[in-house]
C-alpha cells in the first residue's frame, strides 16, 4: 500500500514531540531544539517520524486497536526533555 503525503508538508521543521513548528531551516542544520518543548532532534529523524505520522501510521496500536498518538521513542525523549528552573537564593538580599 502507498500513502501520498503533501509535498510541502514541513516535516523538518515540525516538532515531532509537541507539534510546534518553529519555521525554515537551513538545509545545513542537521540537529535542532524545539523552541516549545526544548526537545532536542537529528532533523532527518524528526522528518521520518512526521513523514509516518502524516501518512497514519504510528509503531503500534493500543489495547482497543486505535493508532497511538506518539511513539514510544518521542514520548520518551519528550519526557525526557522537561524543562526545570532553578531560583538561585541567597541569605544576604
Amino acid at each position: 500500500m502507498l500513502i501520498v503525503i503533501d509535498r510541502w508538508e514541513p516535516t523538518s521543521q515540525t516538532c515531532s514531540c509537541c507539534g510546534f513548528r518553529g519555521g525554515k531551516l537551513n538545509l545545513s542544520i542537521c540537529e535542532w531544539t524545539c523552541l516549545n518543548c526544548e526537545t532536542t532532534h537529528d532533523r532527518d529523524i524528526n522528518a521520518a517520524v512526521n513523514i509516518k505520522a502524516a501518512g497514519g501510521h504510528s509503531e503500534a496500536q493500543n489495547g482497543s486497536g486505535g493508532k497511538r498518538q506518539t511513539t514510544v521513542k518521542v514520548a520518551a525523549s519528550c519526557e525526557a526533555s522537561t524543562h526545570q528552573e532553578f531560583i538561585q537564593l541567597s541569605l544576604f538580599e
